[in-house]
């Protein structure tokens, strides 16, 4: 749901007998299943899917309380016109409408005509960019926990995978983002050689995964080209999981007690993670950075075979 708000402030009436009186006509928006929405002066502008329901609440007021009312002036070819409403201090028009079959792509306006005895008429917008329909997600609902989580493989990414919602404070230079993350588990033993004791790595499990519900897409921007961006993302999440657990994996730790040698070794290891997510989260804003969030199809393709080589590689030369 998106809401706005808008006030126009109009000239002070006057007359023979009284004093002037300044008359305040304000409006707000409520935009009801649509995309992301801005507001600005007599203007409100939304994006809508095609073939998604919507709704619009347009609310307008008048104070000093006198007649207010809102008209319908415009509507798209082909949608019904809806009523005309008025009221004392308050006039709301709810309009409901689906953008039909064939219309993504297009831009289109409702517009309103708002007035109140003694003061001008103002139309009022609501501009509709209309988008393809996003692709219903390939995972049925509802969704358990562990289906969260999309450990990497070669199984590639696939835009039903991104489940989140389109973040309020998105970088406008983005289109897609994809949550990717790394985690490790250890079992350590310990055991006393001489006057010390010491710790090594018994078993170590290391994973590099894609957060489905913090990765989303703008419905326009699912393309195969950003999908392979997004691809190339999860991808080097896997190399730095590959470059951790060799980091752990041979990790072993000394100290006067059982206790001090397990707290060492679990310092090499923390900080072993610490160092190698550093490193991981520089490349990623490398890539981005580069590829211009993969706009920049030269360089997105020099990206593509970096990563696929590093792939292939024993030991990559990672940055």
């Amino acid at each position: 749901m998106r809401k706005a708000a808008s006030l126009l402030l109009l000239l002070p009436l006057s007359g023979a007998l009284a004093p002037a009186q300044p008359l305040t006509l304000s409006w707000s928006w409520e935009v009801r299943g649509a995309g992301p929405c801005a507001g600005g002066s007599t203007v409100f502008q939304c994006q809508v899917a095609e073939g998604a329901p919507a709704e619009v609440v347009l609310t307008v007021t008048v104070s000093p309380t006198r007649a207010v009312s809102l008209t319908p002036v415009a509507v798209p070819a082909g949608w019904p016109l809806g009523p005309a409403v008025s009221g004392m201090g308050k006039a709301q028009a709810q309009y409901a409408f689906t953008p039909p079959a064939g219309t993504a792509g297009r831009e289109v306006e409702i517009v309103w005509r708002a007035w109140a005895e003694g003061a001008p008429p103002v139309d009022l917008r609501l501009s509709l960019a209309i988008t393809r329909p996003a692709p219903c997600p390939a995972v049925a609902e509802p969704r358990r926990p562990e289906e969260r989580r999309l450990l990497w493989s070669s199984r590639p990414v696939a835009w039903s995978d991104f489940w989140a919602p389109l973040p309020p404070d998105r970088d406008p230079a983005e289109g897609a983002a994809i949550a990717t993350g790394i985690e490790y588990r250890l079992t350590a033993g310990v055991e006393r050689v001489g006057g010390i004791w010491q710790a090594r790595v018994v078993s170590l499990e290391t994973s590099a995964f894609m957060d489905r519900d913090r990765s989303w897409a703008l419905p326009e921007a699912r393309t195969p080209s950003a999908l392979l961006h997004e691809q190339r993302h999860f991808d080097l999440t896997e190399l730095y999981r590959r470059l951790l657990e060799k980091a752990l994996r041979g990790l072993a730790a000394a100290g006067p007690t059982a206790d001090a040698a397990l707290g060492n070794l679990l310092a090499q290891a923390e900080q072993a993670f610490r160092e190698v997510s550093a490193r991981h989260s520089a490349a990623q804003s490398r890539y981005d950075r580069e590829t211009a969030h993969g706009r920049d199809a030269a360089r997105q393709a020099e990206w593509d075979a970096r990563i696929s080589a590093w792939l292939r590689e024993e030991n990559p030369a990672l940055p």
